[in-house]
């Protein structure tokens, strides 16, 4: 069932509503009673369309798709992003971006220290950027202390393996992070050839 949300994303170019992902239903449905409110919303990945650069979205894709889609979903909400290709970084009204290495902490923890980013927390994060574990699991590690109470942390577009290998993470996870509670789902999109139309869902409470 396509949403608002859906249109929004797919209007800017953001593969998270057709297609091989039908993220934005789920989203839709997650979000839609908190649209309005004032908040900080971050994501990790901008979508770079320069092919030299892992999990890109290839010499068509659109950089920042979904983070103009963000900002026209959430009306009253300033949306942050990130990429490790310092080429497709860009600032305009309500986004700002800014470069990180998710493989790297030390760049991590520079990201989240800079002076716009140190005072902040976050009522939404998504990591939409290098779809592999070992990455999803730093930047995961390193930005859980930047998500507000209440807040929801996704990471996207996790393949068999990786689903696989946070089966096994998730109890450990809980241990660390007894006031976060984490749920993985897999999402049917009959398009989806890749199996990899899965999530990541992290609550904070």
């Amino acid at each position: 069932m396509k949403t608002e949300l859906c249109e929004i994303m797919t209007r800017h170019g953001s593969d998270k509503g057709h297609g091989v992902h039908n993220y934005t239903i789920f989203y839709y449905e997650l979000f839609k009673d908190i649209k309005d409110k004032k908040m900080n919303i971050f994501e990790l990945g901008l979508g770079t369309n320069n092919t030299d650069i892992p999990s890109n979205m290839g010499s068509s894709g659109k950089p920042g798709a979904s983070l103009r889609g963000w900002k026209e979903f959430f009306t009253n909400s300033m949306v942050y992003g990130a990429d490790v290709d310092k080429r497709i970084l860009f600032n305009e009204d309500r986004i700002i971006t800014f470069y990180c290495d998710q493989k790297n902490p030390l760049e991590i923890k520079n990201m989240w220290e800079s002076e716009i980013l140190n005072n902040l927390s976050f009522d939404i994060i998504i990591e939409d950027g290098l779809h592999e574990f070992d990455a999803n699991l730093i930047f995961l590690e390193n930005s859980l202390h930047k998500l507000t109470n209440d807040g929801v942390y996704i990471c996207e577009d996790l393949k068999p393996n990786t689903i696989e290998l946070f089966e096994k993470e998730i109890p450990l996870l809980e241990k660390k992070y007894p006031d976060c509670k984490f749920e993985l789902k897999k999402l049917e999109n009959s398009l989806n050839v890749y199996n990899d139309n899965n999530i990541l869902v992290i609550k904070k409470f």
